[in-house]
């Protein structure tokens, strides 16, 4: 079945970037103009540039606005393992990445209101089927600096199947379909490794869980 596209944006989708031509002595004569408005902003940025030497110049650059988003690494305790998702990514499939199935940790956009805390806690619950009670703040990246602005703010959660409060897979209005998939900690390195796990922002957090084994029991 095929659905309407873009999917509905929920409220607050683009909040504003802040990009203005006070950019230090570097950057001035700033324009904005929007090419394409849709699930994602598509910007065209023009400006004068001032390299190191004094040289300025005209540059353009498209950027796609995307609002911040949050993603949590979920670990049940008491099986021992990882609990990541996988699901169907259009780019991927449009790379011609395998199938375009892609395995990563749960994840998804800030709501207008919520803080990034929050939206980590939310899409827990939603695509893990986890009532996370706490999260450990790992660090935030920028998912794509020389294209787009989105920035994800990155989680680890211990749980245990007591707190396994859904079946998970994400929400149906939002036509999800989304495979929970379980990793020892051994099988999750071995995916890094041999690039089977290649979602930068899960690759992250999994290399962070490799440096502190002793926060996982492991």
């Amino acid at each position: 079945m095929f659905y309407n596209w873009p999917p509905r944006r929920r409220p607050g989708y683009f909040k504003g970037f802040s990009m203005t031509n006070d950019q230090g002595d570097r950057i001035s004569n700033l324009a904005k103009t929007t090419l394409h408005d849709g699930w994602s902003r598509l910007v065209d940025y023009s400006f004068d540039y001032r390299f190191s030497d004094g040289t300025v110049i005209e540059r353009s650059w498209e950027v796609c606005e995307r609002p911040a988003a949050s993603s949590v690494l979920v670990f049940d305790r008491s099986a021992g393992k990882f609990v990541l998702v996988r699901q169907f990514r259009v780019p991927v499939y449009a790379m011609g990445e395998g199938d375009g199935f892609f395995v990563e940790a749960a994840a998804g956009l800030i709501d207008e209101g919520e803080t990034p805390e929050e939206a980590a806690i939310r899409e827990a619950r939603e695509e893990t089927g986890y009532h996370v009670e706490e999260l450990l703040p790992l660090r935030s990246i920028i998912s794509a600096p020389g294209l787009m602005t989105e920035k994800v703010h990155c989680y680890a959660a211990i749980v245990d199947e007591t707190m396994r409060v859904g079946s998970g897979g994400g929400l149906d209005e939002e036509h999800e379909d989304i495979e929970l998939v379980f990793l020892s900690f051994d099988e999750a390195m071995a995916m890094v490794e041999n690039g089977a796990l290649s979602d930068a922002k899960t690759v992250v957090m999994l290399q962070w869980a490799a440096l502190n084994r002793h926060v996982f029991g492991l």
